[in-house]
């Protein structure tokens, strides 16, 4: 599945001499000024307007681009800076990466595009991964988590992350809301962003259109609601092998009306202590690992620590025995 690009050399192309033999020659991009225009473009990139402009945006952290080339996302760059590698997973990466999209910079460059005082070891520049609500799956009995107007980038970013690491099928953000590819979003997620069916739906009605005319008309689906002050305890949900949708509100005004119009039933986690309810990505992670474990399955049979190819695994969390 990855063959394509883990059997071609970072560093090396072969061109004909004179005499019509081929060589080896060195073939190395490299960029030392901060003032290059394909470096202004890269650092462009940390600004949401010319993420939206452009439909790029840049990733930092070795685990994150690990993540983007697994999944074969659409990458347009994968930056480094020699004196900054430390690790093998990051050495891997660009070793295994097509040649002509690999770029070596220096540290100033790699500090100006990093969001951290102490910038990653590798970076890229990959394409925006959502995708449209008709590309969501119209079959079988999957799993929507659906957020409505997330308006804070490391909530969004923990929900994505818990629901894909859960094992739904897919997330669905009703906008307006936070931009998917803010930094802190990004991060957040610990790369859990790609290879997870996410989708930007343009508006509220866009969304309930959308549902009524698919999921919404099939008498078997299920909406549920997380509401703070609903009787139902989230625990006594059942009857969950079918499509099944989990709908959390934006935590300043909760779940829209007209939203919540569509659940069949509504549920809370009941609250023993002084606070009166959790934060949505909070609330998100009980609710669907939940979900998932009464349904018995998720998106994938294996843990994720044994999907992951040899070299591209988190430090220290290899699959081997």
């Amino acid at each position: 599945m990855f063959g394509w690009y883990l059997e071609i050399s970072p560093s090396l192309f072969q061109k004909r001499n004179k005499s019509g033999r081929r060589q080896e020659v060195n073939k190395l991009n490299e960029l030392t000024s901060v003032h290059n225009p394909r470096v202004k473009k890269w650092v462009s990139l940390r600004l949401p307007k010319y993420r939206q402009k452009t439909g790029l945006f840049l990733v930092e952290g070795a685990r994150f681009v690990a993540e983007a080339l697994l999944t074969q996302q659409p990458i347009e760059a994968i930056i480094y800076c020699e004196s900054l590698l430390r690790t093998d997973r990051a050495r891997h990466i660009i070793q295994s990466a097509p040649s002509d999209i690999v770029w070596r910079v220096n540290e100033e460059i790699a500090k100006r595009l990093s969001e951290r005082d102490d910038p990653g070891e590798v970076f890229c520049v990959c394409r925006h991964v959502d995708v449209p609500l008709d590309a969501l799956p119209q079959e079988d009995a999957p799993l929507f988590v659906v957020l409505d107007e997330p308006r804070g980038p490391g909530n969004l970013g923990i929900t994505i992350r818990t629901a894909e690491g859960a094992g739904a099928d897919a997330l669905i953000i009703v906008e307006p809301a936070v931009d998917l590819y803010h930094p802190t979003v990004v991060q957040t997620t610990v790369g859990s962003l790609f290879g997870f069916p996410i989708t930007r739906a343009p508006s509220r009605q866009a969304f309930l259109d959308w549902y009524d005319r698919t999921w919404g008309a099939r008498p078997e689906t299920r909406c549920v609601a997380a509401i703070p002050e609903a009787e139902q305890d989230y625990s006594t949900l059942d009857d969950l092998a079918r499509p099944v949708f989990v709908l959390f509100g934006n935590e300043e005004r909760g779940l829209a009306p007209e939203l919540r119009k569509r659940a069949h039933v509504e549920i809370s986690i009941k609250m023993l202590g002084r606070a009166d309810s959790l934060n949505t990505a909070s609330a998100a992670a009980v609710i669907i690992c939940d979900i998932v474990r009464k349904r018995g399955r998720g998106r994938f049979a294996l843990p994720q620590h044994l999907r992951v190819q040899e070299g591209f695994e988190q430090p220290g969390k290899s699959g081997k025995k």
